[in-house]
């Protein structure tokens, strides 16, 4: 489903040609999921589910190492870019929009526990905005990825995270230096 997803897209996605490509009848794929729209919910599910959206490694940063380096794999996948495709190109109205909208709102909600942790061990400041902080984040690795299909070019994710993380970091206190970065986390 998720290759037919992208060689097509989601507009000209068909049943015939999803069950074609799965060497099943198409009325067994109507069985399990009786509207294109149930379909690609199952197929966005799937990917999302794979996604860990809780990692606890101690430190913030190695919890969104964790993260993202498991969202950047699968972006790097041919199969799965047509699911993050939809993300960017979700609208409001659009059946697809509005599921892909309710889905990634389900998501960030579980992510931000990483935020909530990491506020009550210091790491980041007590006035910082997770959702902010999650989407710029977010953002920044889908974008980085999905505009350079995976070149060797593209940012270090532990930049990226680093870069993003500064600004929201507790001011050192005077003699004291800021915590080492996570290298267990590589």
């Amino acid at each position: 489903m998720l290759s037919e997803l992208d060689r097509v897209g989601h507009e000209k996605l068909a049943f015939e040609q999803v069950a074609a490509r799965a060497g099943v009848n198409k009325v067994t794929l109507y069985r399990h999921w009786p509207t294109k729209l149930e379909l690609i919910r199952a197929a966005v599910l799937r990917v999302a589910d794979e996604t860990p959206s809780r990692p606890d490694t101690g430190t913030l940063r190695g919890d969104l190492l964790e993260q993202f380096r498991v969202l950047r794999a699968q972006a790097r996948e041919p199969s799965r870019r047509a699911v993050f495709r939809l993300l960017f190109n979700a609208r409001p109205g659009d059946p697809i929009g509005e599921l892909i909208h309710e889905l990634r709102r389900e998501r960030d909600a579980r992510a931000m526990l990483l935020y909530e942790r990491a506020i009550e061990r210091g790491e980041l400041r007590p006035d910082t905005d997770p959702r902010l902080l999650h989407g710029l984040l977010f953002g920044s690795v889908l974008s980085l990825e999905m505009l350079r299909w995976g070149d060797e070019e593209s940012a270090p994710l532990e930049a990226v995270i680093d870069l993003v993380l500064s600004g929201a970091q507790p001011p050192a206190k005077a003699g004291q230096r800021r915590p080492a970065r996570d290298t267990h986390a590589r």
